[in-house]
């Protein structure tokens, strides 16, 4: 299983970065010089509160389809009327819920236009990771890969059309459309390659079933209800509470914008990982190994990324958005170290997720949104933005820390001797690198070079990632696929 881990991550990691990046710090900033940050301030404060009921279009459906499906792949036929009848429904009471709470707490009529074409935008967003689900249950890894990019790169051909060729007049309206049309286009992709292993589906929906199916999704629902609130609910708050909260919301979505490209890199290996942690689980293998493995291949990178990204914040904050000013930067600063628990959570939260731990899972999360709600009502008025931020890392750290101490506890998750030798020496160097090259004055994009450059010789020279392996898995599939 570590082998196909190791094999299905080059190959999503290299089309994801040629694509996610690129729409993230390229369209996406653009779009935000384009129209200044008011403009999209408005835009990021519809697009979270877009999100806060999202989890009626999920309702855990993509992690218990992704998991189960691994489990078991007879139980798509059996069970993908039921999920999709619902899946549907709910996105109706998801779409009416969203634009009558709009409505109520007193978004314009030209903020309710845009909120209601955001909601479908979320609608086709999930059916398109709900049937991507599928395909990754079903264990086509390289078919998920290639599918993870047909929205984005859809996107960027049409946004750069506006940005770039003038074809369009760029705006937030034209820029939301833009999405609307990659989705649908994804969503048709997506269901075409799972439709071969839909014959002879039956539309008849067992109310039994049906119930033992949603009864089983509720966990999952519950969780992802917490995590989307404690990760959104700040740019809604920010809004309500400061009057100048369009602007504050501004910066603080320049302050993301990095974090959420990393961000979707770690979420795609989550992905990967959750069918393949339920399918061993499942089959009482030892997970530690691949545990191990993707513990190192990505906590040391993002400890290298945030090293980077905090010490070098007011150049780096420049670059995305001209506009940006210091405290733009103190901003982004706090931000961006987000993504180190975010990335000890995307592996040990979803092996907690595999192994069936909701009842924990859903209380961290639960004092997550306690601990995020509460942090935010205090320090934004005061804050503002940074205040956010603030409560931000602190969520993010209770959640990382807690979801790594109790996978080890409840699996007992045990790590070689030499592996932690190996780990713990990389972190040494990668921050001695730092320490030099800020002696050595270097301009910021210097030493992202050295220190990328470091981190990826640690990696290599201490067997974290081992590329004999890796040169002989290739070889291995080369062999296979020519016959030999």
């Amino acid at each position: 299983m570590k082998k196909t881990f190791i094999t299905n991550f080059i190959l999503l990691m290299s089309v994801n970065l040629l694509i996610k990046p690129f729409w993230i710090l390229g369209i996406d900033r653009g779009v935000q010089n384009a129209v200044g940050y008011e403009q999209y301030g408005i835009y990021t404060n519809l697009f979270a509160f877009s999100m806060l009921f999202i989890t009626l279009l999920d309702l855990g459906i993509n992690s218990y389809t992704s998991s189960n499906v691994a489990k078991n792949p007879d139980l798509l036929k059996e069970e993908f009327a039921a999920l999709t009848t619902f899946k549907l429904s709910s996105s109706l009471v998801y779409l009416a819920l969203t634009l009558g709470i709009g409505i109520l707490i007193g978004y314009p009529l030209d903020r309710i236009k845009l909120l209601w074409i955001l909601g479908l935008n979320q609608i086709l967003s999930y059916f398109y990771t709900y049937f991507r689900s599928i395909v990754g249950g079903l264990q086509k890894f390289r078919t998920d890969a290639l599918l993870s990019v047909v929205d984005r790169t859809l996107m960027i051909v049409l946004c750069g059309m506006m940005l770039w060729f003038g074809f369009f007049t760029i705006s937030i309206q034209a820029f939301i459309l833009a999405q609307t049309f990659a989705y649908s286009i994804a969503v048709l992709i997506s269901f075409l390659v799972i439709k071969p292993h839909l014959q002879q589906l039956s539309w008849k929906i067992d109310r039994q079933l049906f119930n033992k199916v949603v009864k089983q999704m509720l966990p999952y629902a519950l969780l992802s209800l917490l995590m989307t609130f404690y990760t959104r609910m700040d740019v809604v708050l920010i809004r309500q509470l400061i009057p100048d909260g369009d602007i504050q919301n501004g910066i603080y979505a320049s302050s993301y914008r990095l974090l959420e490209a990393a961000n979707m890199m770690a979420a795609l290996v989550a992905m990967l990982l959750l069918p393949m942690f339920s399918k061993m689980l499942a089959g009482k293998e030892n997970v530690n190994p691949l545990v191990q493995f993707s513990t190192g291949l990505m906590i040391i990178p993002a400890f290298s990324f945030c090293l980077i990204a905090y010490f070098y914040q007011e150049p780096i904050i420049h670059l995305l958005n001209h506009q940006s000013t210091s405290y733009a930067a103190l901003v982004f600063g706090l931000v961006i170290l987000c993504f180190f628990p975010l990335a000890i959570m995307y592996i040990y939260g979803t092996l907690l997720t595999a192994n069936g731990n909701f009842k924990i899972l859903n209380s961290l999360a639960a004092i997550g949104l306690a601990l995020n709600l509460g942090l935010n009502l205090w320090l934004i008025p005061y804050l503002k933005a940074y205040g956010a931020a603030i409560a931000a890392i602190s969520t993010q750290g209770f959640i990382g820390l807690s979801n790594f101490i109790l996978a080890v506890i409840l699996l007992k998750l045990s790590f070689e001797r030499t592996f932690v030798i190996r780990f713990l020496s990389s972190i040494l160097i990668i921050s001695l690198l730092m320490l030099a090259s800020k002696n050595m004055d270097l301009l910021w994009w210097q030493s992202a070079i050295l220190i990328g450059v470091g981190t990826l010789g640690c990696m290599i020279g201490l067997k974290i990632l081992d590329l004999q392996q890796g040169l002989s898995l290739i070889k291995n599939r080369q062999s296979e696929k020519s016959g030999i």
